[in-house]
């Protein structure tokens, strides 16, 4: 502050005992007023743990120099963790250990904070769950290699200074399910290859190389850690960030927006979507663009206004992504109504298989049915009534998406290098009969039969390991759209070959029909 004499008073916001300090050298006049020390005595001394500097406002002993990470901690849901429990009404003992300073999610072995001393000052999630005990470092924060940092890798020997040690366990076991995910994985081309190998490919696929390439400046244990070992998944730290934010459930990007720039899965599910005139590559995560209605190569003259899909519109499943890919919900004995399982949907999986006692799997080779996977998915994003509309739904774009798929190519796994995305004498299909020099990198053109070979990997089953892989249901509209148009580019640009089958001439009349009708309904909106 600035009194009326123009002497400059700084005052720490503290109470107890008044120290004067007059800055020695200095040529104005300025006095520094400091009440105390910016932390208490912990009460728990032997670990050191300092917890709440004022509980009943919430203001961390952290926070008094973090000021950043304080305000956005206490809009965070860890901020209320102590009294959500007591509020729920359910809380047994072994409960709290989660809900206050303690040594789950840090380096310490023994039990400490509320374990050992349940003090006010330690209720709620606060910054030394993760980073540790606090107090070596306020008292030295100057002291090299003092610096008290939390770890963002969720296994192997350092898990239990992580999320893991509390975001596991029958009740919440985001770990357990994640950890069978591909988001667990810093892909392998080959064995020893890593794709995080590769920069352009790292920003995706490896944890400290996605928060990098997003522009995140946080320390943490493992961010100067290198080589293949040291690899990372997308863990949670990559996707949540664990000192708060104003999105849903402290992720670091919205899900509720179509921007693929700013969409949280979108940011990395949405890069070769469109056929490139220099590369044979097929498609590489296409999902949002293909949600969005903005995938895909259409030939001339043809109207490329996105076509959107009830899946990929926000008004309707405002979760977008998420609203099918991660969803909760409760497993229990049908006998006793006991909980067996609470999954958290970060298998990702939107119409997991189930094993046995009905509990989510990754497998995903198991039947289509109502029986052998659940559809809760589809019923609880509010886009389908029950389980069998959905699976109708499905099974019929699926066959649609299929039939039309065939009558371009159908891949003959003749042991041929590179099978996958290369047409070739033994593919049946219109494909097959487009002149081999028609798929050419280097004159830097992009021929009907090339981007016709885009769509196809990028849509139908089987054709592509990095396709959409959604069977047409991101988009089926767009799906069979991109589809029928091809057909027609093949048969105008290289034919005139036989007429389809009189099924498939009926599908393809069907589609064109729906074009014409969404083109409309789009430009009234418009209007």
């Amino acid at each position: 502050m600035v009194d009326r004499s123009g002497f400059v008073r700084l005052r720490f916001v503290s109470a107890a005992v008044g120290v004067l300090f007059v800055l020695a050298g200095c040529t104005t006049d300025k006095v520094v007023f400091r009440d105390r020390p910016p932390f208490n005595p912990p009460a728990d001394t032997a670990n050191g743990f300092l917890g709440y500097f004022t509980a009943s406002t919430k203001q961390t002993t952290c926070g008094n120099c973090h000021v950043g990470h304080q305000k956005q901690w206490s809009g965070a849901k860890h901020s209320s963790a102590f009294a959500d429990l007591v509020n729920s009404g359910g809380a047994q003992s072994y409960c709290y250990t989660c809900h206050t300073v303690s040594d789950k999610g840090n380096a310490v072995v023994s039990p400490a904070g509320y374990d050992k001393t349940p003090d006010l000052a330690y209720h709620d999630v606060q910054c030394e769950n993760c980073h540790g005990p606090g107090l070596a470092h306020v008292t030295a924060p100057d002291t090299p290699g003092n610096v008290p940092l939390a770890h963002i890798a969720v296994l192997g020997p350092d898990s239990a200074a992580s999320c893991a040690a509390c975001h596991s366990g029958i009740h919440n076991p985001f770990v357990e399910e994640w950890s069978q995910s591909g988001h667990a994985q810093s892909v392998q081309e080959s064995p020893g290859v890593f794709v995080a190998d590769n920069p352009s490919c790292a920003g995706c696929h490896e944890g400290k190389a996605v928060l990098a390439n997003w522009g995140s400046t946080a320390n943490y244990a493992e961010k100067t850690q290198t080589g293949n070992a040291n690899f990372l998944g997308v863990t949670c730290a990559v996707c949540h960030d664990p000192h708060g934010s104003t999105n849903t459930h402290q992720l670091r990007y919205p899900i509720n927006t179509p921007d693929m720039t700013q969409n949280l899965c979108m940011k990395c599910h949405s890069r070769r979507y469109e056929p490139v005139a220099t590369s044979s590559r097929g498609p590489h995560a296409p999902q949002g663009a293909v949600l969005t209605g903005t995938a895909g190569w259409w030939p001339a003259g043809f109207d490329t206004t996105a076509i959107v899909a009830t899946h990929g519109n926000v008004a309707v499943n405002t979760r977008l992504c998420a609203g099918c890919h991660v969803n909760k919900y409760t497993v229990t004995d049908s006998a006793t109504g006991t909980l067996i399982f609470n999954s958290t949907g970060h298998l990702f999986r939107p119409v997991p298989c189930l094993d046995g006692n009905g509990i989510p799997t990754i497998d995903d080779t198991c039947a289509f049915n109502t029986t052998a996977r659940t559809f809760q998915a589809c019923t609880n994003s509010g886009c389908h009534s029950d389980q069998t509309a959905a699976l109708n739904a499905f099974n019929a774009n699926r066959g649609v998406v299929a039939t039309l798929a065939d009558q371009i190519w159908i891949d003959n796994p003749n042991g041929a290098p590179n099978e996958i995305g290369v047409p070739d004498a033994g593919d049946l299909g219109l494909l097959s009969k487009v002149p081999s020099t028609e798929f050419n990198t280097t004159d830097n053109l992009i021929t009907v039969g090339e981007g016709v070979l885009f769509n196809v990997r990028m849509i139908a089953e089987g054709r592509d390991a990095n396709g959409d892989r959604s069977k047409g249901v991101h988009n089926p509209f767009l799906s069979q759209a991109l589809l029928t148009a091809s057909i027609q580019a093949l048969n105008a640009t290289y034919g005139p070959f036989p007429a389809p089958p009189a099924a498939v001439q009926k599908i393809m009349d069907d589609v064109n029909r729906k074009i014409l009708q969404n083109r409309r309904q789009y430009n009234i909106s418009q209007n």
